[in-house]
């Protein structure tokens, strides 16, 4: 029997979400299991029905097995605490908990940063209490949790209504299925974004404090550009509030691919969009108004140094930042192209 191949999609579909939700080390084989077992229920169905089963009959079957992460908890290791019934509904609340948390503590240090003087010290101090401050929502989680187990396990009938949400789920808000990787490239760890996003934290931080404490960025040279006698023109500020922007924007798009359970894996768009970006600070040192990066300090008497030409100190800058300019637009072309390339094969793969 040939199937509906929307059918076949829901069905590949729902076990790319339940593998999402198992451990990482025995993924395929639970994966193959499962699919060994439902392929056998889809075709004793279809056989008592005489004919392929329809989307909408698919789509009935999906939400009888139940959400993908409930599935994926029969084959979950024994939990002492929180059972596999629970623990699925537990991981994902923690996650947002955490997620919400971290944003919280960063909206509120960003905060201290640009209204009080600190020092690298304070930079480390907020950096390394992170996790500390972690503790406490997810203590509050897990005691929820255990109080929900207790009483799951001693009064099921009175907690049927809390669990009957995963009931509304549908199969159709499944998220679609992932491209294949190829030998020797796999998704990423949730231990690689995490070490991702708690290092563009400290980065944020670092960028916001240089403003008030030059040295964070050039050491002792901070004092030496304080007394020099020239200074940065305005594009030099204006690139680094692009800079700001854009760390700003990939802490929180990271952020909300932790939060949404979207970190395995990044889009091309989302790899082009990266890109784009990245491109927007190197521009504005391009663009700069006569290729004028470095003034001569207005407090200053006027005179240079002799052997001070700050003209040719613009020009080699200028000629820094357009290298720099041309090896992001060729990473963007390149990634464009390969962005267009593979949806050329894909297109050519589904005619006939």
């Amino acid at each position: 029997m040939n199937s509906n191949p929307n059918s076949f999609d829901l069905f590949e579909r729902y076990l790319q979400a339940v593998r999402k939700h198992l451990p990482a080390e025995r993924q395929d084989d639970i994966v193959a299991e499962l699919r060994a077992n439902l392929e056998a229920q889809r075709e004793e169905r279809e056989a008592a029905l005489g004919r392929p089963l329809t989307e909408g009959e698919v789509i009935d079957w999906l939400k009888e097995l139940g959400p993908p992460f409930q599935m994926a908890a029969r084959y979950q290791p024994p939990r002492y605490l929180i059972g596999p019934a629970i623990f699925p509904v537990y991981w994902r609340v923690l996650r947002v908990v955490l997620v919400l948390s971290t944003v919280v503590y960063v909206i509120a240090n960003v905060a201290l940063a640009l209204a009080q003087n600190h020092d690298a010290s304070w930079v480390a101090k907020v950096v390394f209490g992170w996790p500390s401050f972690l503790v406490v929502p997810a203590a509050w989680v897990t005691i929820t949790f255990i109080v929900l187990e207790f009483f799951a396990e001693r009064y099921p009938e009175k907690c049927g209504e809390f669990f009957a949400w995963s009931s509304c789920w549908s199969p159709t808000s499944l998220p679609p299925l992932e491209k294949e990787y190829p030998a020797g490239k796999k998704p990423r760890s949730l231990t690689s974004v995490a070490a991702e996003f708690v290092v563009e934290f400290a980065v944020l931080l670092w960028l916001l404090l240089i403003p008030r404490h030059p040295f964070l960025l050039l050491g002792p040279g901070a004092v030496i550009l304080e007394n020099a006698p020239f200074h940065f023109a305005p594009v030099v500020y204006v690139f680094y509030y692009g800079v700001v922007a854009f760390s700003a924007i990939q802490f929180i798009w990271h952020g909300y691919e932790i939060l949404t359970n979207r970190w395995r894996t990044r889009g091309p768009v989302v790899k082009l969009v990266t890109k784009a970006l990245g491109l927007v600070p190197s521009l504005i040192l391009f663009t700069a108004p006569g290729h004028v990066y470095l003034v001569p300090n207005p407090d200053g008497s006027g005179h240079l140094p002799e052997g001070l030409n700050l003209a040719g100190a613009n020009h080699g800058i200028y000629a820094g930042v357009s290298v720099l300019v041309c090896i992001v637009v060729i990473q963007f072309l390149w990634e464009l192209w390969k962005t267009m390339s593979a949806g050329g094969h894909q297109s050519s793969a589904v005619q006939p």
